[in-house]
């Protein structure tokens, strides 16, 4: 009768860990049938027949020769028998490994060992270990086919056994050769469903090169992947070099790329796209789930309104013969029509589940013995959702019990839901590890990126005993499909499912330990010695992760104060979103609550900082509500000094979104608190953006005292920074003052006639370009006064029908509002643009100008710039004959420019410029707000 087993174990009990958790599992994996005495002997049975059972039934036998092995007696009667059954061992039916060093009797001494010995080549050893059991050789995966005219930026570790998914390939070959109109696809899917694998191989082993010569493969899952750098790097390529993205405004770099994509042989993947999502653009998108946005949020917004503008215009060429594909979580919502579906040249597809036939093949090839029935019995409850699927398949193998069986799956809980399901494979994954091995995959969650095995190391030498057993652990995650090893970078990481669950299963003690070990670790990066892009700035960001997850929340703060914020994260680059994904970190219970700072005075500037940043990034009514609460916090201690700042705030905030009455009354409030204390800063910034105030509601008298009397203060005080801030708002005011009705028209054709009304803009917006770059030069770049004051005085130089130096401070001015994302101002920006188009006799750009600047709008709440967008768009369709759209518009302006109601607060200017529109156009059929 030939043997039932292929390799009898026989070992100390001591030694019982390492053999009964690796070499068990290794063994197994590598497809092998073994015989071991906790799982294999018959209860009951004497112990020394069942040895003699092992011995015989079994084609080889391993000794784990340890002193523990040799001290033995029941190890030597094992060794004994078999070397009666071959006394020469002719058959090499004894295979000797050597864990530990130790003294072998002559009898084994005699035989070649396998080591596995500290500091042993573990990898050789492995390999002539299972050799010598008659384990199958491992076949090496195929190679993947090389590209080296593509630029794969970021090139995906493809997991193991990738298998199948024909259906889903075929549906995006036919999208890419056949789909002529729709140059945009999304493929969107859960979290765990394979999109990004997917795509990898069929773009390498299904997209002809020669069909499409230039491909660019870009994810958003690396650090260094922001949708600006992917800009830069794709017209550095597609160009070949020749175009330089640093010369290009952020306008003229996307208008460069739309340009390589009117002609066929170009696709661009951008894969995990709901990273450029608000959803997942913070620090801990690493950790995301699927849980649904909440739309009045804007969550499945883009972060960069560059990322906005690429895909509205792709969606809208369906005459473009290159393509663009999205993998994503959930759907950009700049794709979506107005009145429901998705924009003409976009497509989705969404995927539910891996095919049956896929999921049979992918067990099969990881080793699991079972029918094709058997497997798809197994599989269904699942879902056949590929992460849930990968991880089953890796417990399926690892079990001690049945391993590689597939009805070892039957002794899985069921019950639930599909969600519950999926979750419950998971627990059980990881529940079947070694406690060592639980440990190191949480100390992997703790980073939210790719990890290297130096690093690893290097953490593991601080915890007691871990970096003996590193490799042992990583192979055993990696072969349970829990890790994944990217095998060319050399980086270890995980799913952001799996990170989650193991982070979440980290002890409340066990996480902050782990993450002061990283601390340190990225405490001793050393400091860049120039930082010329968020990217210089990662391991300071990592620092502060890690400071905040460790619970030293002031430290954290403080790092934030003197590291990051306001320079270089504010005024260099305005990156706003991640100033608010950082100062979230310090209100873990909540924005809504007080930070977990320790000083009151810190808390209260956090409070203010995120508010801040709020506005900037468009979001200006969350800003608002956490002013709102900041006042509330300091009338309760009586902090004059907190409250009036927060009232200030307060007011400039309800401002942009029209609420005009509690704007000046905030103002007004806070103005007297300053009084009162005898801050004279402050209550002279008070005084400038209530003149500012002023103005929009049409009161310019007291709007030019106001303004006035502040960059008088300013100028005995010499502060060039406020003088320029407050010369931009009294262009700004002289700006409406043109648009009263009672002012003459200003015509091109006499530039005498029409520069002299504008000239006050015109020298206020100069006045404050030098003041600002005056600052500048001294304190460092203040990119925000910068925008505000080119906005102006290109927008002075259009109503002085000075077009070219209209256009070129208007696009300065765009630009670098655009490079810092500075939104509060860019539909200010893009109306005057339209106006200059208007003027230039381009209406189709103006009307593109206009909608952009009305999507910002009404994203963002802004309703004095709405009120302008819609008035802009209401000129514009009468202009070319639609009397329908543009009385549209202009009651849509109307009813926003009313604001609090006539007479005193409304926005005047567009107020009045709506009324006289309806009146014009409309008749009586159309009414003014009152």
């Amino acid at each position: 009768q030939p043997p039932c087993y292929d390799v009898f174990i026989s070992y100390s009990s001591k030694d019982k860990k390492w053999v009964r958790g690796e070499l068990l599992t290794r063994i197994e994996q590598a497809g092998l049938k073994a015989f071991i005495d906790f799982r294999d002997f018959t209860r009951g049975a004497p112990s020394i027949k069942e040895m003699e059972r092992g011995v015989v039934e079994s084609r080889k036998t391993l000794l784990v020769l340890t002193p523990n092995y040799l001290a033995s007696g029941w190890t030597e009667i094992e060794n004994i028998m078999v070397q009666t059954l071959d006394p020469a061992n002719h058959s090499l039916r004894l295979i000797p490994l050597l864990k530990t060093e130790c003294k072998k009797p002559l009898r084994i001494g005699a035989l070649t060992h396998t080591d596995f010995t500290e500091g042993a080549d573990l990898d050789l050893a492995w390999k002539q270990l299972l050799t010598a059991l008659g384990a199958p050789p491992v076949q090496e995966p195929p190679k993947e086919p090389v590209r080296d005219d593509w630029f794969l930026a970021h090139p995906y570790p493809m997991p193991p056994n990738f298998t199948g998914r024909v259906d889903e390939r075929k549906m995006l070959s036919h999208w890419l050769d056949a789909d002529a109109t729709h140059p945009l696809f999304v493929l969107r899917a859960l979290g765990g469903f394979g999109k990004s694998a997917l795509v990898w191989h069929w773009l390498l082993h299904d997209v002809a090169p020669s069909a499409w010569p230039r491909v660019v493969w870009w994810s958003f899952y690396e650090g260094d992947s922001s949708f600006d750098h992917f800009l830069a790097e794709t017209l550095d390529y597609l160009s070949g070099g020749k175009i330089k993205p640093e010369t290009l405004s952020a306008k003229d770099a996307i208008k460069a790329l739309l340009a390589f994509l009117h002609p066929s042989g170009t696709l661009l993947v951008l894969d995990g796209f709901e990273r450029e999502l608000r959803a997942f653009g913070g620090l801990n998108a690493a950790y995301q789930g699927d849980e649904a946005p909440k739309s009045e949020t804007n969550e499945r917004d883009c972060i960069s309104p560059l990322a906005d503008l690429f895909l509205y215009h792709v969606a809208l060429q369906p005459s473009f013969r290159s393509k663009v594909l999205l993998t994503t979580r959930l759907r950009p919502h700049v794709l979506e029509a107005k009145g429901g579906g998705l924009l003409q040249g976009c497509r989705e597809e969404e995927l539910n589940q891996m095919q049956p036939a896929d999921a049979v093949q992918f067990f099969l090839a990881q080793g699991i013995r079972g029918t094709r029935a058997e497997i798809e019995a197994a599989c269904a409850p699942y879902g056949y959702h590929p992460l849930g699927l990968r991880l089953l398949a890796g417990w399926i193998v690892s079990d001690l019990q049945q391993p590689g069986d597939i009805a070892t799956a039957k002794r899985l809980d069921v019950s639930g839901d599909l969600i519950q399901r999926q979750h419950h494979v998971l627990q059980v994954a990881y529940d079947s590890l070694l406690p060592a091995r639980k440990a190191l995959l949480s100390r992997i969650a703790c980073f939210r990126s790719p990890v290297t095995y130096d690093t690893l190391k290097a953490l593991a030498e601080t915890a007691e005993g871990s970096s003996k057993t590193l490799d042992t652990d990583l192979r055993d995650l990696l072969a349970r499909g829990l890790l994944h090893h990217d095998t060319k970078e050399g980086r270890f990481d995980l799913h952001p499912i799996v990170r989650r669950y193991a982070y979440d299963r980290l002890a409340a003690p066990d996480r902050a330990a782990t993450h002061t070990r990283l601390r340190d670790y990225f405490a001793a990066v050393p400091k860049p010695d120039k930082v010329a892009r968020v990217e210089d700035l990662a391991s300071t960001i990592e620092l502060y992760h890690h400071t905040v997850h460790a619970g030293q929340f002031d430290e954290a703060w403080t790092l934030l104060r003197d590291r990051l914020c306001p320079n270089p994260l504010y005024y260099q680059f305005g990156d706003y979103q991640l100033i608010i994904d950082l100062l979230l970190a310090l209100f873990p219970d909540g924005e809504d609550h007080a930070a977990r700072l320790k000083y009151e005075a810190s808390r209260v500037q956090s409070l203010n900082a995120l508010a801040g940043a709020y506005a900037l990034s468009g979001q200006l009514r969350r800003g608002v509500r956490l002013l709102e609460r900041l006042g509330e916090l300091a009338e309760r201690p009586g902090d004059m000094f907190t409250l009036a700042i927060a009232l200030g705030n307060l007011g400039d905030h309800q401002l942009k979104i029209g609420e005009l009455r509690a704007s000046e009354a905030n103002q007004r409030r806070g103005m007297a608190l300053c009084h009162e204390i005898k801050d004279d800063q402050n209550e002279t910034i008070g005084r400038q953006l209530l003149g500012r105030l002023l103005a929009y509601r049409g009161a310019y008298g007291e709007s030019g005292r106001e303004l006035t009397t502040a960059l008088r203060v300013f100028e005995d005080h010499s502060s060039p920074y406020w003088q320029g801030l407050t010369l931009t708002h009294l262009a700004m005011r002289e700006l409406l003052l043109l648009r009263c009705p009672s002012r003459p028209p200003i015509h091109r054709h006499d530039w005498r006639e029409s520069i002299a009304p504008a000239r006050s803009a015109i020298d206020a917006a100069h006045r404050a370009v030098t003041m600002i770059d005056k600052y500048a030069g001294t304190n460092g770049s203040v990119p925000y006064a910068y925008v505000r004051a080119h906005w102006l005085l290109g927008a002075a130089h259009r109503v002085a029908a000075q077009l070219d130096e209209a256009e070129r401070h208007l696009h300065e001015a765009l630009q670098c509002c655009r490079r810092i994302n500075c939104v509060e101002n860019e539909a200010d920006i893009l109306i005057d643009s339209a106006r200059l188009c208007a003027a230039s006799a381009s209406p189709e750009e103006a009307q593109r100008l206009a909608e952009e600047a009305l999507l910002i709008t009404e994203r963002s709440g802004y309703v004095l710039q709405g009120a302008d967008a819609h008035l802009e768009l209401a000129k514009l369709a009468f202009a070319r004959g639609d009397e329908a759209s543009g009385l549209e518009h202009a009651q849509k302006a109307n009813e926003l420019a009313t604001c609090d109601g006539p007479p005193d607060y409304t926005y005047k200017a567009a107020y009045d410029e709506a009324c006289a529109l309806l009146k014009e156009h409309g008749g009586s059929s159309f009414k003014c707000q009152v």
